[in-house]
């Protein structure tokens, strides 16, 4: 025998779904409100044919209404949510092609911890490190212009960079995108970008892992994140202990712009919209230059640890005057940076011309393109130099000197030669 108030429940659980009224399902079926209404209170059933009416006015079956354990097996569906799981896992395992193929990578499957070996053998006291970074608000300009892949290869580099300033090297790589749109395309573009990084810096790349949330992110928007782990011997690690008076400070060419420097550069956008399409020169636009990816600087930082050439690695982020990036120079001793010797390259030239940053304090809010400072002794900072320019552009900008600045860890002389 029907139940008439277990079938009313749900003929108003399911209309309710639907998003419609009483009186619009009544009109629908060409019948009064009020007997709709009883329907749902269990004082009357519809007719049998009236039940087929409902059941596609509502989009269920008619067993959904009528039969018990369709009613206690309902269940929600991410579908619903606008997330196709067997696409997504589809997905998934086609970017899974993009991972190293390390002999040292036990497994990497996307849905569970990586495995891994490092080989420590060699190590007398092995020290790990892990960081993981995400591009700051570089990451807006990227989702909005389609800077996508230089994004990935920004937060990848500058992972590895932390590491490096302690002479680390970074062994591995693990990306992560949480997103809404899981464009195929799109994300394998990502996936390829972090795995090009790797390559060129010889770390091993154990994959990118999405994270699909159409729930919660539009559909171009994402957010991303990069986690590096390395390992070096303890009596190998930089520390400032290393750092002497009189060693020559080399500064490394990065390209782009440190992502925490997005929110003055948002500002000169906002107040010269122009420069979203302006030139830098013939071939390159302002925008290509200033999303460009950081650069790592693995093979530099290893080439010179090699030839004993190394006392420290300062990493500069946003700025070249930022007193944290200093922070390890012993006390007593602090870098003095001598500006006339740092070029100007284009991009910086044009953020400087719009005249929103005086020029005392332009280097306190950006670091002029040099993305790595390396200390090292100063009979052999020309063999030093030779050694990075094998692999990038550098720069004699200063010395590590003593007194005169207590409690200062970094000042300047000279004039940026603009």
């Amino acid at each position: 025998m029907l139940d008439k108030e277990e079938i009313g429940k749900r003929i108003a659980f399911y209309r309710k779904e639907k998003g419609i009224t009483q009186k619009e399902l009544a009109d629908s079926l060409h019948i009064t409100y009020q007997a709709v209404s009883r329907w749902e209170l269990g004082k009357s059933l519809p007719t049998v044919e009236m039940f087929y009416e409902i059941s596609n006015l509502l989009n269920v079956t008619v067993d959904a209404l009528l039969n018990e354990n369709d009613w206690k097996n309902r269940s929600i569906s991410y579908r619903e949510s606008g997330l196709d799981s067997n696409r997504l896992h589809a997905l998934k395992e086609e970017i899974m092609q993009f991972n190293s193929t390390d002999e040292n990578i036990l497994s990497a499957y996307y849905a569970d911890a990586c495995l891994f070996q490092m080989d420590t053998s060699r190590m007398r006291e092995p020290v790990y490190s892990c960081i993981t970074c995400v591009p700051g608000s570089k990451e807006r300009l990227a989702k909005e212009y389609g800077y996508n892949q230089e994004v990935c290869a920004d937060a990848a580099a500058s992972a590895m960079n932390y590491t490096l300033q302690h002479g680390v090297s970074p062994m591995i790589l693990k990306a992560i995108v949480i997103c809404g749109n899981y464009d195929r395309e799109q994300l394998c573009l990502m996936a390829q970008a972090f795995r090009r990084v790797c390559e060129k810096n010889g770390v091993s790349f154990t994959g990118m892992e999405i994270a699909a949330q159409p729930i919660n992110y539009g559909s171009q928007e994402y957010e991303l994140s990069a986690t590096v782990v390395g390992v070096q011997d303890r009596d190998k690690l930089l520390t400032g202990e290393q750092v002497r008076e009189g060693d020559v400070l080399i500064g490394i060419k990065t390209e782009g712009i440190d992502g925490t420097n997005f929110p003055f550069v948002k500002i000169l956008l906002d107040k010269n919209p122009e420069l979203y399409h302006a030139k830098i020169d013939t071939d390159r636009f302002f925008l290509d230059e200033l999303m460009k990816a950081n650069t790592a600087f693995v093979r530099e930082i290893a080439a010179l640890q090699e030839e004993g050439y190394l006392h420290k690695a300062f990493r500069i982020g946003n700025a070249l005057l930022n007193h944290r990036c200093w922070q390890e120079v012993p006390e007593g001793l602090g870098v003095c940076i001598d500006l006339s010797t740092i070029p100007v390259l284009p991009l910086y030239r044009i953020l400087f011309e719009q005249e929103r940053i005086g020029e005392n304090v332009f280097y306190h809010h950006f670091n002029m393109g040099i993305g790595m400072v390396v200390a090292v002794p100063e009979k052999h900072w020309e063999e030093a130099v030779s050694v990075i320019r094998r692999f990038s552009q550098c720069w004699r900008i200063g010395q590590v000197e003593r007194g005169g600045h207590k409690g200062i860890k970094v000042w300047s002389r000279g004039r940026i030669r603009w």
